[in-house]
């Protein structure tokens, strides 16, 4: 084998990379956005879709290349109102989707990642014909509905992908059995800015793989997406996948990363420089921002209102309770679903200690019903 891998590099094909095959010749670039996945209430909504409206939809929009499909992930039980609006804002964009998850359906979940969210996106993907063939290269990446890019990040990094993947997938035939299916490319833009919304504060970040500076090049069938690992953990990842690892534009800011009162995150924006005139048409002209809602959502919604302290430091909104209520819900699913199957090749069997499967199954779904109401009421 060592003997043949050294006969294949030393061929003079081989030291040109491979003539572009469909899969990466037509290389689409799927972006995830979740909005609100186990948030239940308008006020919330209110203010975050506002906000959204200001920052995110406009960088998006605005981008000087169209050549991607949005793909807004949003709880099924959202409150209707919130939808409609939602539905309202992307009724322009036909290349921009809402996917709504049930989350007390799920029968998959997995810890450090959102795999499940993309599973559902791959479904809405192929469901809407949005891919043709589904061993295709893609490019996949994620921004929160708060945050910006910088116009020119999506022709950026699908300029990259497009120009590296061909070298990336050199010898990608004689991957071993566990990475045989696909090679791929986890890129970063490792700069970017931190904006304090509220005291209009900006400070630079160097964040290789902060969550919106991940892209990742894989086929559509590995199932592998940003979606794939925590963000700061991607480099760590890619030697598990044997992917390459890429910096793209180091030294210049690609992102914002937007701070408010709502966020999960705790921040301090004691350090933070307030925003110098000269920086309010960067945020507009480099990241499309619509600086007059973005005025409107302080008047609206500025928590400083009343007080005379700026709002500096924000402890985060933990969010891990609610997410820890759907890995339980879905393991009870899948408890559920298993109990079922023997049930019907059982049937009416009395099991261990003299409990039938109907009874095992109703205690599971009885629990699984506290714990969705419990979910439902956590605000």
């Amino acid at each position: 084998m060592i003997d043949l891998l050294l006969l294949v590099d030393e061929s003079p094909a081989m030291l040109e990379p491979p003539l572009v095959d469909r899969a990466t010749r037509m290389l689409k670039h799927f972006i995830v956005t979740r909005l609100g996945l186990c948030v239940y209430t308008e006020h919330w909504f209110e203010s975050m879709i506002d906000l959204f409206e200001a920052v995110t939809l406009p960088s998006l929009a605005r981008q000087s290349s169209t050549e991607f499909i949005w793909l807004i992930v949003i709880d099924a039980d959202i409150p209707p109102k919130a939808r409609d609006r939602l539905e309202r804002l992307l009724s322009s964009y036909p290349d921009f989707h809402l996917v709504p998850i049930d989350v007390t359906q799920l029968l998959h979940v997995r810890q450090g990642c959102f795999d499940w969210v993309w599973d559902h996106c791959q479904d809405f993907i192929l469901g809407c014909g949005l891919l043709d063939d589904p061993y295709d290269y893609i490019v996949t990446s994620l921004i929160d509905a708060d945050d910006a890019w910088h116009q020119d990040v999506i022709s950026t990094i699908n300029r990259f992908m497009a120009e590296r993947l061909p070298h990336a997938r050199i010898g990608e035939e004689s991957r071993g059995t566990w990475l045989r299916h696909t090679s791929g490319i986890a890129a970063t833009l490792p700069c970017g800015y931190a904006w304090f919304v509220e005291a209009d504060a900006l400070a630079q970040l160097q964040f290789p793989f902060m969550s919106m500076a991940v892209f990742v090049a894989a086929r559509f069938s590995s199932a592998i997406s940003a979606c794939s690992s925590r963000h700061r953990s991607w480099p760590s990842y890619c030697e598990v996948l044997a992917f390459e690892v890429s910096e793209v534009e180091p030294d210049r800011p690609m992102w914002i990363y937007v701070r408010h009162h709502l966020t999960t995150q705790p921040w301090d924006a004691g350090t933070a420089v307030p925003r110098e005139p000269s920086s309010r048409d960067l945020l507009c002209q480099d990241f499309g921002i619509d600086p007059q809602r973005v005025q409107k959502w302080r008047e609206k919604h500025d928590q400083r209102v009343g007080s005379d302290d700026s709002l500096t430091l924000h402890q985060g909104r933990d969010a891990s309770a609610q997410y820890d209520r759907v890995f339980k819900i879905t393991a009870l699913n899948r408890q559920i679903k298993a109990l079922k199957r023997r049930r019907v090749r059982l049937g009416e069997t009395p099991v261990r200690r003299g409990a039938s499967l109907e009874d095992m199954i109703a205690r599971c779904e009885a629990r699984r019903a506290l714990l969705i109401e419990t979910l439902r009421a956590h605000r």
